[in-house]
């Protein structure tokens, strides 16, 4: 598979990946990185799984 086919079979999470990269860049610093980089991690594993499907 190509990475234009992913990206346009991947664009429905694209809003979700910008609110997500939004939240942990402005998140307080003393929250636990584990915490600040969830909405980040999850978007991460959608993709994962989502490219392995499509494989």
């Amino acid at each position: 598979m190509d990475s234009r086919h992913f990206v346009e079979k991947t664009s429905w999470l694209r809003p979700y990946t910008r609110w997500a990269t939004r939240v942990s860049l402005n998140s307080p610093q003393w929250l636990p990185s584990a915490l600040r980089n969830a909405p980040l991690k999850l978007s991460s594993l959608i993709l994962r799984s989502y490219h392995r499907a499509l494989r």
